[in-house]
């Protein structure tokens, strides 16, 4: 049940300040912990302050298996204190829809200590650009605008300049037919829409859809509950929908700087583009056990060198971003063990921040102990600064991100039709049907498409580093954060 945080009329933030307005689940309230062992004085407070309101509140997955699982494995739990949630849901029997966002005012009035152990589970979106400028699907960043989220993209006015996606023909062969032969592949993992049909990405070996952890299939239809709270699509408008072929189009560009990498994509995120915060925290978590289990056992095939994240959400209180906040804790531990991540700056033209790529360190904050996470806004052709890409010292850096020619997948067609068309001397001819992806290639524009170009670039260096086929911690850290720190022109 998506919401918009209205600060004109929803209960204030502890001191009286009114909060920022974002997307969150309604019925829904993160409780941090580890795995299967809530903070109990948390949860007791999240009650209390439900029932005062009228509500009931419940394990949203009372049985879950991977809870259960990681419950049993003290080594898992204990990496993974402070940086896993359970998701509670409000329960209403009659009368008005429940709202985290009041459910969690007022446990911070009531217990203010206890309750540091809740938060909203935020809506994250995609970040592409359409049209060349911001791009509010699911940020209702200001609240007097409708709420875009089931609305499909404008791909009909797509021109030169525009920044939506574009049919376009490509004559270069599959970038892979030239990889060199490594030892060990660099691995890049993409959390995003799926991974759709097209020639380059047919071999499993260099890119798959299918992505394990700890046992575990992530994704939507795998283990974990991933699918986004995503109205129908409407079923008159057979257009292509907003962020279909988004996470094909970024192995693709993957595919184009890194031939040599492995590329898995997780799909967690429908073509509407919006997904609950909690699903990334717990693939993330998954992800960190894959990788350490990795390191410990020799295994270098499951071992993560990249993870690219084109998605993003504003904070009701973004200088409240607790530094032990899950979110942030799991990325930590993530570049603790040698994994570079970076993400995309997002496409609103503000310089408020974005996580999670806010959360990326400075030049002055860099620690030797872990590869720095990198924001990433865009460039155009030219080398300016895209229109749309958002700003702030919170930006690490920029990479190409408007105008991209990349992959799609090649069953991706729409209802909508050429300007023109006829039969004449034996041919069929017509102009570009702007909604006929059926060649595999598009132009797009987007911070969600200047993050992977970088992820690229890094696991490139990866490749080719002299401790690339090592699978123990030690040089996991060190190729990773050479990657970062030489790519980035960084003095260590």
């Amino acid at each position: 049940m998506p919401r918009v945080l209205d600060p004109l009329t929803s209960d204030p933030l502890p001191g009286g300040r009114p909060p920022r307005p974002v997307g969150y689940l309604g019925d829904s309230i993160l409780v941090r912990g580890r795995p299967g062992r809530d903070d109990r004085a948390a949860v007791a407070v999240l009650r209390e302050a439900a029932a005062q309101l009228g509500w009931s509140v419940e394990p949203a997955d009372p049985k879950s298996v991977v809870t259960e699982r990681l419950r049993a494995d003290e080594r898992a739990s204990s990496v993974l204190e402070g940086a896993w949630v359970s998701d509670y849901r409000i329960r209403s029997a009659d009368g008005p829809p429940p709202d985290a966002w009041s459910v969690l005012a007022l446990a911070r009035r009531l217990h203010p200590e206890a309750a540091t152990g809740l938060q909203l589970n935020h809506l994250l979106s995609l970040q592409p650009s359409y049209q060349g400028m911001p791009y509010y699907v699911s940020m209702p960043y200001y609240v007097s605008m409708p709420y875009y989220v089931s609305m499909p993209a404008a791909s009909e006015y797509s021109s030169p300049g525009s920044g939506g996606r574009t049919p376009v023909s490509l004559v270069l062969p599959d970038p892979a037919l030239r990889a060199r032969t490594l030892r060990r592949r660099p691995v890049v993992v993409v959390p995003d829409t799926a991974l759709g049909s097209h020639p380059w990405f047919q071999d499993p070996t260099t890119a798959t859809g299918e992505v394990y952890a700890y046992g575990f299939r992530l994704g939507i239809g795998g283990d974990l509950p991933s699918a986004a709270p995503i109205p129908p699509a409407n079923p008159l408008d057979g257009r292509v929908r907003s962020h279909a072929g988004h996470g094909t189009f970024i192995a693709g560009l993957i595919r184009q700087l890194c031939p040599e990498a492995r590329i898995e994509v997780i799909a967690l995120i429908d073509d509407a583009g919006t997904m609950p915060e909690a699903v990334l925290i717990q693939v993330l978590a998954l992800l960190l056990l894959r990788h350490l289990d990795a390191q410990a056992g020799g295994n270098v095939d499951e071992l993560i060198d990249v993870i690219s994240l084109s998605l993003g959400y504003y904070h009701e209180d973004p200088d409240d971003a607790a530094e032990d906040a899950p979110l942030r804790r799991v990325l930590a531990l993530l570049a603790g063990a040698g994994v570079a991540v970076v993400a995309s700056a997002g496409n609103q033209a503000t310089t408020d921040k974005l996580f999670p790529a806010a959360f990326a360190e400075q030049v002055s904050g860099l620690d030797p102990g872990r590869v720095p996470l990198v924001s990433v806004g865009a460039l155009n052709p030219d080398g300016t600064v895209a229109y749309f890409s958002n700003a702030g010292q919170w930006v690490t850096c920029h990479r190409p991100g408007a105008a991209l020619v990349s992959t799609v997948p090649d069953d991706l067609d729409g209802d909508l039709q050429p300007r023109a068309r006829l039969a004449a001397v034996g041919e069929k001819r017509a102009t570009i049907d702007p909604e006929n992806f059926t060649g595999g290639f598009a132009s797009w524009s987007g911070t969600s498409f200047a993050a992977p170009v970088l992820a690229g670039q890094l696991a490139a260096r990866i490749a080719q580093h002299r401790l690339a086929p090592l699978p123990e911690a030690k040089a996991c850290l060190a190729r990773g954060w050479d990657a970062v720190t030489d790519e980035l022109g960084w003095v260590r």
